[in-house]
């Protein structure tokens, strides 16, 4: 057995610059632990698929997909706040904002800023705009997926990338839904003063 025939290759990232894309995934990813502030927050994710870039994966071509996850706050300045009025093109008062249902950016077209790590190894979605006025919106082949804590399933859990699935899991709420079911058995011997646990 050689490493070279076990090790996942890297996939290379997509070349920084302006793509069009469409939304295909809105993730509830529920209370997820940050190490960095050492508390929980409810996350989401959005993944965009980038028509006309591909990528062969197990001999299969992909549309390329990149993903950004934002904590759900309420601030002003916050990064999803700011990021969901770029993308569609409004200043949100704090009523039409507390109102928003994230699941509908599924299928919304936009435009993506993508740059690359310090290490060049990784893109990342740096900003996000709507797609110029009289311009075409782009459409995706890929499947549109979402995922709503509140509705959990099992079921559609299982058909989500693997990658996002293992996310999921370490929500407070997966824990919660699957703690282990065990039960433990207490020896006991009758003493004088009635049973005693040993």
């Amino acid at each position: 057995m050689k490493i070279k025939d076990r090790a996942k290759p890297k996939t290379p990232p997509v070349e920084p610059g302006v793509y069009m894309a469409v939304c295909v995934g809105v993730i509830d990813l529920g209370e997820q632990y940050s190490e960095k502030f050492k508390n929980y927050s409810n996350k989401v994710k959005f993944v965009w698929a980038l028509p006309g870039e591909t990528i062969e994966i197990e001999g299969k071509v992909e549309e390329r997909q990149l993903s950004r996850d934002f904590a759900i706050a309420t601030k002003s300045t916050s990064h999803l706040r700011t990021f969901l009025g770029s993308w569609n093109g409004k200043n949100y008062t704090d009523e039409e904002y507390m109102e928003l249902d994230l699941f509908e950016q599924l299928g919304k077209p936009c435009q993506l800023n993508v740059v690359l790590n310090e290490t060049g190894e990784y893109a990342n979605v740096d900003s996000i705009m709507p797609i110029p006025r009289g311009f075409p919106a782009p459409s995706s082949v890929t499947p549109f997926f979402k995922w709503d804590m509140d509705a959990w399933n099992d079921e559609l859990l299982a058909t989500l990338p693997e990658w996002t699935q293992e996310q999921i899991k370490k929500s407070s709420q997966y824990q919660k839904e699957h703690a282990p079911e065990t039960t433990v058995e207490v020896k006991t011997e009758t003493a004088a003063g009635g049973e005693c646990p040993i």
